[in-house]
C-alpha cells in the first residue's frame, strides 16, 4: 500500500543525509566564488547534479528486493575487480596515482570507491551462514582473500589511504560473525606489541620520503607544534596541514560565514574541495557548524547500527555493520587529517567531499540501510 510504504520509509535518515549534502554544496560553492570556470565545471554544481542522481539511487536501492542484492553480489564484486585491473593500465594519473578512468563528458570513475561496497556485500554473503554457531576456518580464509584482492590492486595504483579502509570493515564483520573473543583479544595485544617493531623495521624502510614527512608533520602537530613554524615545514609537506589548522582555528565559535573564509577564498588550503572540505566548514561555519556536521554523521552511524540490529537476515545485518564501520572510519580519519591528528592519506569526507564515485557509493549504501529499515517488521 502506498500510504504504508511512505509511512515506513526512513525519513530520519533521508533528512540527515539531505542536511549534510546541503552543507557540502554550500561550502563547495564557497571555495569557487569569483572563479572564471563555467558553471558546468564548478565543483558545487557537479556535486549538486551527482547529489540529485544519488538520491534517485537511494530511493531505487531502498525499494529493491534484498535477496536480489545477495544474488548479484558476486557479479558486482567481479566487475569492480576487473575495473581495478583496468585502471592500473588505462587510468588517468593525478598526483602520482592512477586511480581514475576517464569517461569523457561524464567525468571520471574511481573503481576503488565501488570496490568498498562490492567487498562488503561479498563479505556479508560469505559470512552469513554459521553452521556451528561460530566462524569456520574456511569462512575466515575466504573473507581475508576477498579483502586481499582489492587491497593488493589498490596498492598498485598506489592509493594507501583507500586500501587501509578495508581492514576495519573486515575486522568488524569477522567479529560479528562469531570470531572467538579470546582470539580477538590475543590478536589485539599481539598487534600492539608487534606494530611498533613492524613499523620500524618493515614499513618505515619502504616508505617514500613524502610519506615520512607527512608522518613527521603529524607527530609535530601533536607533540611539538612549535616545529610547524620551521620554514622547511611551513613551505614543505607541513604546508597543507598547517594551513588547514589555521583555517579551522580562525573560525571561532560561529565562523566567518559562507564565502567569507580568508583561507578558503585565498586558496591557501590545497584540495579544499575534496579531502580538506572540513577546513572550509571549520573556518566558515565555526565550531557550531563542525559540531552540527559531526552530530549528523553520528546520527547516521548510530541509526545504521540500530537498523542493523533489527535486520531480519544476517546478510543485511553484516552489510549494514560493514558500511557503518566504513563511514565511521572515513569520518574520523578525514577530520583527523584536517586538524593535524592523522597524516594526510587522501580519504574523502562522505557526502561532503567533491566526487561523483564516492557520492554514488555512499548513496547506494544508505539506500541499503533504508531498505533494511523498511523490511524490519515484514513477516
Amino acid at each position: 500500500m502506498p500510504g504504508r510504504s511512505l509511512r515506513d520509509f526512513d525519513w530520519w535518515l533521508f533528512g540527515a543525509v539531505a542536511m549534510i549534502c546541503l552543507i557540502g554544496i554550500v561550502e563547495l560553492r564557497s571555495t569557487q566564488i569569483g572563479t572564471t570556470l563555467g558553471l558546468y565545471k564548478q565543483y558545487w554544481f557537479k556535486q549538486m547534479v551527482w547529489t540529485v542522481l544519488g538520491f534517485v539511487v537511494f530511493f531505487v536501492v531502498s525499494r529493491t528486493n534484498f535477496r536480489r542484492v545477495f544474488d548479484l553480489a558476486p557479479y558486482f564484486y567481479g566487475v569492480t575487480m576487473v575495473l581495478l585491473v583496468l585502471v592500473i593500465f588505462i587510468g588517468s594519473k593525478i598526483n602520482g596515482q592512477r586511480c581514475w578512468i576517464q569517461l569523457g563528458p561524464l567525468g571520471t570513475l574511481q573503481p576503488s570507491e565501488f570496490a568498498k561496497l562490492a567487498t562488503i556485500l561479498m563479505l556479508g554473503r560469505v559470512l552469513q551462514p554459521l553452521p556451528r554457531g561460530n566462524l569456520t576456518l574456511r569462512q575466515f580464509v575466504s573473507a581475508c582473500a576477498l579483502v586481499a584482492l582489492p587491497v593488493g590492486l589498490i596498492m598498485l595504483e598506489p592509493d594507501t589511504g583507500t586500501a587501509l579502509t578495508f581492514f576495519p570493515v573486515l575486522a568488524v564483520m569477522l567479529f560479528l560473525s562469531g570470531l572467538n573473543g579470546r582470539l580477538v583479544t590475543l590478536a589485539v595485544v599481539v598487534a600492539m606489541l608487534v606494530a611498533p617493531l613492524a613499523f620500524k623495521f618493515v614499513l618505515e624502510p619502504r616508505l617514500k620520503q613524502y610519506q615520512r614527512d607527512r608522518i613527521n608533520v603529524t607527530w609535530n602537530a601533536i607533540f611539538n607544534p612549535e616545529k610547524l613554524q620551521d620554514r622547511t615545514t611551513r613551505e614543505g609537506f607541513g604546508y597543507q596541514t598547517l594551513q588547514s589548522m589555521i583555517a579551522v582555528g580562525s573560525g571561532g565559535m560561529f565562523g566567518k560565514g559562507p564565502a567569507k573564509g580568508t583561507q578558503s577564498q585565498g586558496g591557501f588550503v590545497p584540495e579544499n574541495h575534496s579531502d580538506f572540505i572540513g577546513s572550509v566548514i571549520g573556518e566558515e561555519l565555526g565550531l557550531a557548524g563542525c559540531l552540527l556536521t559531526l552530530a549528523l554523521f553520528l546520527f547516521i552511524i548510530l541509526h545504521s547500527a540500530q537498523v542493523a540490529g533489527q535486520a531480519r537476515e544476517r546478510f543485511g545485518m553484516l552489510v549494514l555493520a560493514g558500511y557503518m564501520t566504513l563511514l565511521a572510519f572515513h569520518t574520523v580519519i578525514n577530520i583527523g587529517m584536517v586538524v593535524g591528528l592523522v597524516p594526510i592519506m587522501g580519504i574523502p569526507l562522505p557526502l561532503l567531499s567533491a566526487g561523483g564515485s564516492s557520492l554514488l557509493m555512499t548513496f547506494t549504501c544508505l539506500g541499503l540501510v533504508a531498505n533494511v529499515y523498511q523490511q524490519r517488521f515484514v513477516n
